[in-house]
């Protein structure tokens, strides 16, 4: 009996330093099959967008987001804002907003975003796909929605925030089509983990274009924008 009970420890210890053994040489996770290959082409990118676009992934690379950020995701608009976590006085907001995005490319460099289960995401996109008039504003806010359904399937704890276009001060993007795109996304289906913030009515002047004083060109945004933007999202972000 003593001998069985012996030969039963020495198995038992067998098979602990074969489980560690399969620990120890298990592969590390490659995180660079979550960014986008240098050689994507995205539909809508502008020439000089496809180059920026590249360049911005490589940044993420080397400046990888961690579990439960905070993450502005957007174009233009977001990227300019520069260190959104210095505007919230908090660490865990991180930029990444890529200039003259547009919804596929999102799309296409989502896996990043939900990888790392952000506590909240706040996107603002659609304005690029606009200035394209074949894509119709139910084209940009059905791909707005997918954007909504993946981030949500791959990592259901992450709060949403789709942020309304935002009015240009030129008229260009159309009004009228900006506007059919806000209506889409502000009639999304109410849902726990998903908020729609208009934020175009808060950025619009008494004709529905862009307030003078918070763009610098008619698109992009003033300090003064940016200021205008934090005061109204600071609930959402901090809550």
């Amino acid at each position: 009996m003593r001998i069985l009970f012996i030969l039963a420890i020495v198995l038992l210890s067998l098979n602990s330093c074969c489980s560690q053994n399969e620990i120890a040489i298990s592969p590390p996770f490659d995180t660079n099959i979550l960014y986008p290959s240098p050689n994507v082409v995205i539909s809508n990118h502008t020439e000089w967008t496809k180059t920026h676009y590249i360049e911005r992934i490589v940044e993420f690379k080397a400046n990888p987001l961690q579990n439960g950020d905070i993450v502005f995701v957007g174009n233009s608009i977001t990227e300019l804002g520069g260190n959104w976590g210095q505007r919230f006085n908090n660490s865990k907001v991180k930029n990444r907003g890529i200039a003259g995005d547009v919804t596929a490319g999102i799309l296409n460099r989502l896996a990043e975003i939900y990888y790392y289960k952000p506590k909240k995401v706040f996107l603002k996109i659609g304005i690029n796909d606009l200035f394209h008039n074949e894509l119709t504003p139910e084209y940009v806010a059905n791909n707005i929605k997918s954007i909504v359904d993946k981030i949500h399937l791959e990592s259901p704890n992450t709060k949403i925030y789709v942020q309304t276009i935002l009015p240009t001060a030129n008229n260009n993007p159309s009004k009228e089509r900006i506007a059919a795109t806000n209506t889409i996304l502000k009639a999304m289906p109410p849902a726990n983990y998903l908020q729609i913030i208009d934020l175009h009515s808060r950025f619009a002047d008494q004709n529905d274009l862009m307030v003078g004083s918070y763009t610098n060109d008619g698109l992009h945004l003033t300090e003064l924008g940016y200021l205008a933007w934090q005061y109204y999202i600071i609930e959402f972000v901090n809550n």
